[in-house]
């Protein structure tokens, strides 16, 4: 059985678009990309992937990854910013335990970087899961490399997408608050804590092919093969660029078909009945007039 080489891994890598010197948001299927060239053991296989994205990123290079701790909220369960493990494989949780890693504080879609840039992209305090001044938008704004290893165009890997459904403002999600504990160096953090979140009912599923199957398409893409299984990787700017134009198509575009809302139920309420306007200090008195003066408009 051929085994993934640690030079066909950092060919692959470079293939994809990946430099020296870049921030790269990595999320993960290793099992994929099939048997690796490399000692037998769970931390010898973490640690040859890791030394590959070092060797092609340099000391310069920045590595992130979701962290996500889906655990949060459920029968009460508390955010432990540097103890509570990632839910999104194995290196994820693997760049979390890395001596200083960086891992953010929002207690579901946390982010961890490893690099000189880490700080930066994931510290501080930041309050909703998907906003702009989250890792996520940090990740936008430095026009990280997006890379999706062991799952192409049919796969996922895409929580950055996310972030650009909560950009656009896309009608199938609304923001949720969260109310359950978040501590971070031993001390609760004061939140509310926020997340777009899409609606649980009406069918909306999410599926991230159409938007990577058009962007490989039009070039803006790389879909390389690494091991047994095709990876994805493209910047953030570009992403987000392609995204607006898709959703300004089509609204539905994430979506594998669109909802099916309800009439008189969110996020579709119909008619809520007179329209009442209410200025500070105003008087029942005074409303009639509001209401027949805010009529005249139109």
């Amino acid at each position: 059985m051929r085994k993934l080489s640690y030079e066909q891994l950092v060919l692959g890598l470079r293939a994809s678009g990946i430099e020296r010197g870049d921030i790269v948001h990595v999320q993960s299927d290793l099992l994929r990309i099939g048997p690796i060239d490399c000692a037998p053991g769970r931390e010898q296989m973490l640690e040859f992937y890791l030394n590959a994205f070092h060797e092609v990123l340099g000391d310069e290079g920045t590595l992130t990854t979701c962290t996500a701790f889906e655990d949060y909220g459920r029968y009460g369960t508390s955010y432990v910013r540097e103890q509570s493990p990632s839910r999104l494989g194995a290196f994820s949780e693997y760049i979390r335990l890395r001596p200083g890693a960086v891992r953010s504080l929002h207690p579901i879609v946390s982010v961890t970087g490893l690099g000189p840039r880490a700080e930066e992209l994931c510290g501080g305090n930041h309050f909703d899961g998907f906003g702009y001044a989250s890792p996520w938008g940090r990740l936008h704004q430095a026009n990280a490399k997006i890379l999706t290893l062991g799952m192409g165009v049919r796969g996922g890997g895409t929580t950055f997408f996310h972030y650009v459904e909560n950009l656009y403002g896309v009608p199938y999600q609304y923001t949720k608050l969260f109310v359950y504990p978040v501590f971070s160096q031993g001390a609760q953090v004061s939140g509310p804590f926020t997340m777009s979140v899409r609606y649980l009912d009406y069918g909306v599923v999410n599926t991230p092919i159409r938007v990577k199957t058009r962007m490989v398409e039009l070039g803006e893409a790389a879909e390389i093969v690494i091991g047994r299984a095709p990876s994805w990787c493209a910047s953030a700017q570009t992403i987000v660029g392609r995204m607006m134009q898709m959703f300004d198509e089509d609204r539905w575009t994430m979506l594998e078909e669109p909802p099916r809302f309800r009439a008189g139920e969110i996020p579709m309420d119909g008619i809520t009945g007179e329209m009442q306007v209410y200025y500070d200090g105003a008087d029942p008195q005074g409303l009639k007039e509001i209401r027949q003066s805010t009529s005249d408009l139109g």
